[in-house]
């Protein structure tokens, strides 16, 4: 039996080092209903949220610059952008309208954490969301800092599974960064947290049905928590890619 894992870390700053962690695996057991069975991804820097959705009972498809410019995206029940999708691709910033046309048909997209830009000419996260969304550096980094529901009745936060202050239980690291600071109104917030001492930020986690789909902004750390094995993580995250069968 394979006792340790094999890890290479290469940066041109360095010299190549291989590390032998030991091996490991999260295993959860948890009763989550996901009504989206075809999801496409767009990865970008680089993270195991892909897996995690796989685990969840979902075909899992990794978009290309192809399936991006002209690919049938009609075919996925939701689309996912992974962690700085935006900020490193270019491909998915010159085909964003396609995607919103997506929602507008029906389906689920959801845009994960992408850092903050700032500057006159910095367009990179200009068209994120199908109505204006700015983000900034923001953040709660105490893992286990307060959740509240600013909308309790809103369907993200009962449909398919019935999400509780339970299911924030157990997170590692933090909560999440980069969170919205500005956002037009046709946007509802869905989560609210924050630093002990510090003002409310409830721009973590953005929810707007978009014709007939749904978009979500969430910039709450999946990419950690999911791997991490947080049963909570997992069924709220279902209830995202479930969000336009579900509304």
């Amino acid at each position: 039996m394979v006792s340790v894992g094999l890890r290479r870390i290469d940066y041109p700053h360095i010299p190549v080092q291989m590390l032998l962690p030991p091996a490991q695996t999260a295993l959860v057991r948890a009763n989550i209903a996901n009504l989206s069975k075809n999801v496409g991804y767009v990865m970008g820097a680089g993270d195991d949220v892909p897996s995690a959705i796989r685990q969840l009972g979902a075909e899992v498809t990794l978009l290309t610059s192809s399936d991006l410019s002209r690919g049938d995206l009609s075919k996925f029940d939701a689309i996912v952008t992974g962690v700085r999708a935006w900020n490193t691709r270019a491909d998915l910033r010159a085909n964003y309208q396609r995607l919103f046309d997506y929602a507008n048909n029906g389906g689920t997209l959801v845009v994960q954490y992408n850092v903050a830009e700032r500057g006159p000419n910095s367009t990179v996260l200009e068209h994120i969301g199908p109505y204006p969304i700015r983000t900034s550096g923001d953040r709660v980094t105490v893992e286990d800092a307060p959740i509240t529901f600013p909308a309790p009745q809103m369907i993200l936060h009962h449909a398919p599974n019935e999400i509780t202050q339970a299911d924030f239980d157990g997170w590692i690291q933090e909560r999440g960064f980069y969170f919205a600071d500005q956002w037009d109104d046709k946007y509802q917030s869905v989560l609210e947290s924050h630093d002990p001492d510090e003002a409310p930020l409830k721009g973590g986690m953005l929810y707007t049905q978009y014709g007939k789909g749904a978009y979500i902004f969430s910039a709450y750390d999946w990419f950690r928590e999911l791997p991490a094995g947080v049963p909570g993580a997992y069924r709220l995250f279902a209830n995202m890619l479930s969000a336009a069968k579900a509304q």
